[in-house]
């Protein structure tokens, strides 16, 4: 199980990063006074795909992976002296539930919005930064 759980974590990772760009771009295509669905589809769809891989990876971490709660068994001085298991315990885990709240957050306020530069400007703000931190949280030297 640990295995499917790690492969399907680590591969659903380009759909996210597909979907975060699609968010991102795709509402600075409408006109400026006008909004549409069209603006709001791709936040909800990429809050579904970050749903799904926070699943995932929360039954890794609290459940099958030897670097989730398993790691701290050794003790917090084991974790914070060990790199490659600190970056998947706390670093990890850290950004990539900041870029899901973010996401959500993001969703919430484009929902919200009174305008379609509104939605742009939210979308880019809250979609681009939980981007980043993905992009900084992939443990890329494990790949």
């Amino acid at each position: 199980m640990y295995t499917f759980l790690q492969t399907f974590h680590s591969h659903f990772r380009w759909i996210i990063m597909l979907f975060a760009v699609v968010a991102i771009v795709l509402p600075m295509i409408n006109k400026p006074n006008e909004i549409s669905k069209k603006q709001l589809l791709p936040g909800l769809i990429f809050m579904i795909v970050m749903d799904t891989q926070f699943l995932m990876g929360t039954l890794l971490y609290f459940g099958y992976s030897p670097f989730g709660l398993a790691a701290f068994e050794g003790g917090m001085a084991t974790v914070m002296k060990t790199p490659e298991i600190r970056k998947i315990a706390v670093e990890h885990f850290t950004l990539m539930i900041l870029a899901w709240a973010l996401v959500h957050i993001g969703y919430i306020k484009i929902k919200k919005a009174a305008s379609s530069a509104e939605i742009q400007k939210k979308s880019l703000i809250f979609f681009g930064i939980a981007f980043v931190l993905i992009l900084a949280g992939i443990p890329w030297a494990r790949l």
